[in-house]
């Protein structure tokens, strides 16, 4: 979805699939905010068109790009020459627009921000702290699934005690192999843990996160993601869907910067 100065544009298609696009005067404005809520890859190409619609406008003086999620993002490096670095490519894109400003939320990786020009990267504190203040912070850990996910949010959470998990995994399959706690010497029995990522689409690292965390005696189990993909739903394929539905996880928060789903135990908040 692209939302100009607060208003949904409408894409029609011609029989052929290309894009019509009329932007009404109204949408017009001297400084101008761009927000694109991804739903596919055909948005690319009607930012791409939109932007260089106004640009064509001299009385325009700002147009900035608010990406809640950034496509692409996972993909911020390369195995073997026959990879394509897609987030390059995308961010070679947005850079020749020649947005004033680029923002985004709680991007997967330093890459993803390193390769964006004029980038402002928001941190999902809020969010978090809307979920703390549902569930409680009495009784309450911090989990991060591996340590790069613990260094970039345990600081934003200083007075809470925090673990994370150490995956093994198979990285041509992707698949999770197993998984170890790092407690920092807490005695996990008994406690209430929340555990933070920033992207889902079948849930693995959390379930298998749950399962570990449930093995050292932890009691109730919740789950933060900013972006969630609509996969999580996937009863074939997911798997933390598994750990919602028999209680191993009583909740998932997300925001609707991609979920667009509904489920019982899937709490969204609005970005």
């Amino acid at each position: 979805m692209i939302i100009l100065n607060g208003k949904e544009v409408k894409v029609e298609h011609f029989p052929d699939g290309t894009q019509r696009i009329v932007l009404d005067d109204c949408f017009y404005q001297k400084y101008n905010n761009i927000t694109w809520k991804y739903e596919k890859e055909e948005e690319l190409s009607a930012l791409i068109y939109i932007t260089k619609h106004l640009k064509n406008f001299p009385y325009i003086k700002s147009i900035d790009l608010t990406m809640f999620y950034l496509p692409n993002a996972r993909m911020d490096r390369i195995h073997d020459q026959g990879e394509v670095f897609t987030l390059k490519g995308f961010s070679d894109v947005i850079n020749w627009l020649e947005f004033d400003r680029v923002e985004v939320l709680d991007v997967h990786s330093n890459v993803g921000a390193a390769l964006l020009n004029r980038v402002y990267v928001f941190n999902p504190r809020e969010y978090i702290d809307e979920v703390i203040e549902q569930i409680s912070k009495e009784n309450l850990i911090l989990y991060f699934p591996d340590a790069g996910s613990s260094k970039r949010y345990s600081g934003l959470f200083s007075d809470i005690p925090y673990c994370y998990g150490e995956k093994n995994r198979d990285w041509n399959t992707g698949k999770i192999l197993g998984l170890k706690i790092r407690d920092n010497d807490i005695d996990l029995k008994g406690k209430k843990v929340l555990m933070i990522d920033d992207i889902i689409s079948y849930g693995g690292s959390l379930y298998y996160s749950a399962k570990a965390l449930k093995e050292r005696g932890v009691d109730r189990i919740y789950a933060y993601a900013s972006h969630t993909e609509n996969s999580v739903l996937d009863r074939e394929k997911g798997t933390l869907i598994k750990s919602l539905e028999d209680g191993t996880v009583e909740r998932l928060f997300t925001t609707d910067s991609l979920f667009t789903g509904k489920h019982d135990k899937i709490t969204v908040m609005e970005v």
